[in-house]
């Protein structure tokens, strides 16, 4: 192995920015190479550290560390640990003085390293952690104190978003009876410092950052419970909240006024925290009628600026938490009150700002992400619009009466002059967050306010902006309102308004701004899965009228991209592209020519530089989605999907593109898939077979689930053309690999069920001892709760097969006289009731029932002392899993379809990764699928013994249940 040097990490991070992608490539395999070996997180913490190191390469140096991190420090008995006890206890000890002394730019990467670590070992495996950062704390130096307050924010502060449990609480007494003097010595110590040097702007710029840290942690020590030492300090901490949420100093504010300053954040944060404890600790918090009052007077007079934003929601925030608890209704309860917080503070607030309007224009993708998907920071107008939805909450003919009053007159003058269509985008604004009462992503508004008539406003308001493209034409903001006021009220709206306005929504897929088209996009893609009662409010037969347009608009669009990134830019349209393939299912075949070739030309031309990946998984869901119901409508049609799609998946594996590659495993698998039948691999196939084989493409662990998906259809389609041909054993050396690895031994029985099932009784005779030899030794040297279970199900599996209670005894026996009955009984029947999954418990079931049930099992007195042990493990699955099972049997009609119509991606990370296309169906084996449930295959597996199992010596229950299944 390469020897890791500072330098020699320097310099391949340095190739990993190179515009080379080979250059790249290599430094990425060489880091890979190394990174596991003893000694290598020393020298790339060390170049983290370097102020001699470019600032980009340190940058890149901390990345891969957490990174680095993130892939290996957590283990379990199901992953390798692949992090030396030294080099652990190495980062450990450096990691705290660096986080002190690294830039802040470096800090967030480090930062994210320290958590991950925290959440494994403090504090049982870092015990030291609390007291180094309180043994460094400074009475004089604040640059050290940021650090050290940083990270200890880094570790408290997955506390927000943990579940209570005592091993939580544990750890956070423990942190209170090491940390808080310490921490209200510093809070108080900044606190003056702050007074002493009012007028010094560099100091107060140091301090308030420091105070603002002490925010995050006060929230963080008190998110969980309210602890007893708060609860003791705190009429001197709140007299200090109070301090600095009214505090000004020209010194102390920022010169930017688009970003927020240390003291907005340091205001910001105080809301946050009194937000919390009207929340959670009310009758604790005697300071919170000042609090309402104060925070209420900020709003009214804080600036527009958008530095004051976070602080402007959080304050509504903390308001909309105060109005909705019932027990503070008197605050509010004055007519005036609710006149001036809508007038004062919601009217304001809920106006499109500035920088709204011109992200819009200049970068409308950001612009519809961040309102479609929200942002961390929120923004003013969903602030506003949670307000009034606090407000609704308690006062709702109140409030919606005096919100009503300024929607109708923003409408009016909307009327009374087109031009100034802000006040028409107001007014969509305010009666939305006026309507809705309840909301879930799936289903837009689920409950409306019932003094406002939803579909009138659409009919009066909202149409009139959608019948023509080509209107709004100076205000286009306005079209999108419209294009949101339907996705959002879709659950409300009638049937047939939805069917009209699906021809207007299609044709706004045209329009000339990237905004309006994209949300045409989403309102369609948000009504193609929308469902009422479990079924699709439109149906097929809705969809198919339009369907051609849909796509035809969305490639057009597409089309227009000038590179690949921009390209792939817009996931929101290849979504609703995969959606519109979906819900048209086998009626898109008259469509599916030109699909699959505008798709094709998308695939090859964002395969030169995929760049996002929610594109990239919608794009091959479509794919997938095309291929399945186009070939299911018409075989035939496979040879066009391979003679287009070919040659571009040809030239993904041999340019290496990672991203790509475990999508195109999958479609391989799936087109092979529609040869079933055939009885032979076509030759294309056959040519790609060895390739497929090669360790290289095994070493990638995103690829390894695929593989085994498209070497399970090798095997379905041809298992006994490669055993005739000799194929199988380059197969099970992949076996062999994968079942050593505690990660991908799962995979292996993957892939070994379907050698089992799919390959000739006699040549799985021929190659079933050597398997067994590698199963029987990783239960012996690296046994894990997951191996045995998947040893369990595939014994089962094998137990299924027309001779395979004679194969496998007898194969056992080969490797030593009576191992199968020591297996037995020590390892598989205290592991048969941890098998998991329908299809797996019913194969382990029938797989032991016939066991039990073989006159070879009987004639044998070792095996047979045993027919009530396995029996009773046996049943006892069925009688736990009884409601699981029969609710399993009522929904598995539905499943896929279920998956294809609700089908998302969560992971937005630009890692190459695994992602299953739900498109393809379930590749889940079945050795018994004549069997419908596993208490079904049980009985006619134990028919031929009826007699053994009355004589059984099985509890009454059991001995019951098996009589009355054997009756069934």
């Amino acid at each position: 192995m390469a020897q890791v040097t500072q330098q020699s990490l320097a310099q391949s991070l340095q190739q990993t920015l190179s515009a080379n992608a080979q250059e790249r490539k290599q430094a990425e395999q060489f880091l890979k190479s190394v990174e596991h070996g003893e000694h290598f997180v020393v020298p790339l913490l060390q170049l983290v550290n370097s102020t001699e190191a470019d600032e980009h390469i340190r940058f890149a140096a901390s990345l891969y560390f957490k990174n680095f991190v993130r892939r290996g420090w957590a283990t379990s008995d199901e992953t390798e640990d692949t992090i030396s006890a030294a080099d652990r206890q190495a980062v450990k000890s450096e990691l705290v003085g660096l986080m002190i002394s690294a830039p802040k730019k470096l800090q967030l990467q480090l930062g994210e390293a320290v958590s991950i670590i925290a959440e494994c070992d403090f504090p049982e495996r870092w015990p030291e952690l609390i007291t180094t950062l309180v043994g460094k704390l400074s009475a004089t130096d604040f640059h050290v104190n940021n650090g050290i307050l940083q990270t200890a924010h880094t570790v408290f502060k997955g506390w927000r978003s943990a579940f209570r449990s005592d091993e939580l609480y544990a750890k956070i007494n423990y942190v209170l009876n090491e940390f808080t003097e310490a921490y209200m010595q510093v809070f108080a110590t900044t606190d003056r410092l702050i007074g002493e040097h009012a007028n010094n702007r560099a100091a107060l710029q140091v301090l308030l950052h420091s105070l603002n840290l002490l925010c995050q942690i006060y929230y963080d020590l008190n998110c969980q419970d309210l602890p007893p030492f708060f609860e003791d300090h705190m009429a001197e901490f709140m007299q200090t909240f109070h301090k600095y949420l009214v505090y000004t100093n020209v010194q102390a504010e920022g010169d930017d006024d688009d970003v927020a300053g240390d003291l907005e954040e340091v205001k910001a944060s105080i809301c946050e925290i009194i937000e919390l404890y009207a929340n959670r600790y009310e009758e604790d918090f005697a300071q919170l009628p000042q609090f309402v009052e104060t925070v209420w007077s900020m709003l009214t007079t804080v600036g527009a600026a958008h530095k004051y934003d976070t602080l402007v929601s959080r304050g509504m925030a903390f308001l909309r938490t105060v109005v909705r608890n019932p027990r503070q209704r008197q605050l509010f309860a004055n007519g005036d009150s609710l006149q001036l917080i809508c007038e004062r503070i919601v009217i304001p607030n809920a106006v499109l700002p500035t920088a709204d309007e011109e992200l819009f224009e200049d970068d409308p993708m950001q612009f519809v992400r961040r309102d479609v998907e929200g942002s961390d920071a929120g923004s003013r107008r969903e602030a506003a619009a949670d307000l009034v939805r606090g407000l609704l909450d308690q006062f709702g003919a109140e409030t919606t009466q005096a919100m009503s009053r300024f929607i109708m007159q923003s409408l009016a003058q909307y009327a009374a002059n087109s031009a100034d269509w802000r006040q028409k985008d107001v007014a969509m604004f305010m009666a939305t967050s006026v309507a809705v009462v309840a909301s879930v992503g799936a289903l837009g508004a689920t409950r409306v306010n019932s003094l406002v008539d939803v579909a009138d406003f659409y009919n009066t308001h909202v149409v009139p902006h959608l019948r023509a493209v080509d209107s709004d034409r100076d205000a286009p903001i306005l079209k999108a309102d419209a294009l949101k006021y339907v996705t959002t009220f879709r659950s409300q709206l009638p049937h047939d308004v939805l069917v009209q306005a699906l021809p207007m929504l299609t044709a706004h897929l045209a329009h000339p701004d990237t905004a309006v088209a994209t949300y045409a996009a989403v309102a369609i893609e948000r009504l193609l899965v929308l469902k009422q009662q479990g079924v699709l409010r439109l149906g097929a037969s809705d969809v198919q009228p339009h369907a051609e347009a849909m796509l035809s608009h969305i490639f057009t669009a597409l089309a227009r991209a000038d590179s690949p990134q921009k390209l792939a830019e817009n996931d929101y349209l290849m979504k609703t592209v995969m959606r519109v393939i979906l819900a048209s299912r086998t009626s898109i075949l008259p469509l599916a020519p030109a699909a699959l070739e505008a798709l094709a030309r998308i695939l090859a031309e964002v395969s030169k530089n995929p760049s996002n990946p929610r594109f990239s998984h919608f794009l091959f869901e479509a794919l997938g989605a095309l291929a399945r119901f186009a070939c299911a409508s018409d075989a035939s049609a496979i040879a066009q999907f391979e003679a287009t799609l070919f040659p571009i998946f040809q030239n993904i594996l041999q340019q290496d593109v990672a991203e790509f590659m475990p999508y195109v495993f999958q479609i391989l698998a799936q087109l092979l898939s529609v040869h079933q039948g055939s009885g032979r691999l076509p030759d294309a196939y056959v040519a790609l077979l060895q390739p497929l084989l090669q360790p290289a493409l095994w070493a990638a662990q995103p690829n390894i689930p695929a593989l085994v998906r498209l070497l399970q259809s090798y095997l379905q389609i041809g298992g006994a053309q490669l055993a005739a041909e000799g194929s199988l054993q380059p197969i099970l050396g992949v076996f062999q690999r994968l079942v050593a690895s505690r990660a991908n031994d799962h995979h292996a029985f993957a892939l070994l069920l379907a050698v089992t099932l799919y390959v000739p009784e006699s040549a799985l005779a021929n190659v079933l001892r050597p398997v067994l030899v590698l199963c029987l030794s990783r239960l012996q040297t690296s046994r894990t709760p997951k191996f045995v279970r998947n040893f369990v199900h595939y014994v089962g599996a094998i137990l299924c097969l027309s001779s395979g209670v004679s194969m496998l005894l007898d194969t056992m026996d080969s490797i030593q006289p009576d191992l199968f009955v020591s297996l037995l009984q020590n390892i598989l029947l205290d592991a048969l009731p941890t098998v998991v999954g329908r299809v797996e418990r019913k194969t382990t079931v029938v797989g032991f029932g016939l066991l039990v049930a073989s006159p070879r099992f009987q004639n044998s007195p070792s095996y047979a002392a045993l027919t009530t042990p396995v029996l009773l493990q046996v049943t006892s699955i069925l009688m736990d899993a009884a409601v699981k099972d029969s609710k399993a049997q009522a929904d598995q009609a539905q499943a896929d379809d279920e998956d294809l119509d609700s089908l998302e991606i969560d992971d937005s990370g630009y890692q190459a990764s695994f992602a299953r296309l739900a498109t393809l169906g379930d590749a889940k084996i079945d050795p018994c699928p004549q069997f419908t449930d596993a208490a079904a295959g049980l009985a006619q597996a134990l028919k031929p013994a009826q007699s053994v199992v009355a004589s059984s010596q099985l509890p009454a229950e059991a001995r019951q249940f098996l009589s009355t299944l054997l009756q069934s």
